[in-house]
């Protein structure tokens, strides 16, 4: 190649580099990212958007053909549909989903889900709970941890909404594990399925700070062999005197805020659950 085309190659390459920060393509990117994690192919967009919304296939293909034709619209019907953080198409943000904040206002989460239940749906929520490792948790455990709440359709047939449940959760910090047994706790008592599972300690760290779009990091999870749960309950872990100690924080914590019913239900299914060696509780 002589110097001219060099220099030709040169201005091509910089000029895609500047293409590919457009914010306007980043956006679009973005948009095309959040459908794909959720399930959706860019062939079957046009199916679950309101005919107002609709582009042509063509549009959808690329981030490229997209840029030119995605309007605001667009994006407050993605930020509505899929419950995203305000800030996450527009790359403002590096959190796509929303923090259902309960961190020693265990209250907050069950009015939550008081608020957004559907009465009559079966198995309307799905509670993940990402450790990195497969082991138990104990005294000795260290690392993060990850707890994720999946909102599904009634029938299943439409796309879930993610919602985070903690941030930066730590297996060493006692308040920590606190929260995350009162979550189990209100998650058990709304009739939530629930989910363990494993993740590299690289991602899980990503997970639980909130970056990136949640199925995404749920993909690479691998299965975990205890319950979610697992902690929650004698009939799973037994009763070591770190766990009870854990357990009466954690009954102390929401009858402090007033949710009786969720510690009596954890209470009335504890001695359900001893009578019945080797049952699961609802929800398996």
């Amino acid at each position: 190649m002589n110097p001219k085309d060099w220099i030709d190659l040169l201005q091509r390459l910089l000029a895609w580099l500047s293409e590919r920060r457009n914010p306007v393509r980043q956006q679009a990117a973005r948009v095309l990212a959040t459908f794909e994690a959720h399930g959706v192919a860019r062939t079957e967009i046009n199916a679950l958007l309101p005919e107002a919304l609709q582009l042509s296939a063509y549009q959808w293909s690329s981030a490229d053909q997209l840029k030119l034709a995605l309007r605001q619209a667009h994006l407050d019907w993605l930020n509505q549909h899929f419950a995203l953080e305000e800030g996450w198409l527009t790359g403002k943000s590096d959190s796509a989903h929303q923090h259902l904040f309960s961190y020693k206002t265990p209250g907050q989460l069950h009015h939550w889900f008081l608020e957004n239940r559907t009465p009559v749906a079966d198995f309307e929520f799905k509670l993940h709970l990402v450790t990195p490792d497969t082991h138990e948790i104990g005294p000795d455990s260290e690392g993060y941890y990850a707890l994720v709440l999946e909102q599904m359709d009634e029938d299943h047939s439409a796309c879930s909404r993610f919602y985070h449940l903690t941030e930066g959760g730590d297996l060493k910090h006692w308040p920590s594990l606190i929260h995350l047994l009162q979550v189990l706790a209100i998650a058990h008592h709304h009739g939530a399925l629930m989910r363990r599972s494993q993740l590299d300690a690289a991602a899980l760290y990503q997970l639980s700070h909130h970056k990136g779009l949640i199925p995404n990091w749920l993909d690479r999870c691998r299965p975990h062999l205890l319950e979610a749960d697992h902690e929650l309950w004698p009939h799973f872990s037994g009763r070591p005197t770190w766990l009870e100690e854990l357990r009466a924080d954690t009954e102390q914590g929401l009858f402090g805020a007033q949710l009786i019913e969720v510690v009596e239900k954890i209470r009335t299914d504890i001695q359900r659950f001893s009578r019945q060696p080797g049952t699961r509780h609802c929800g398996r």
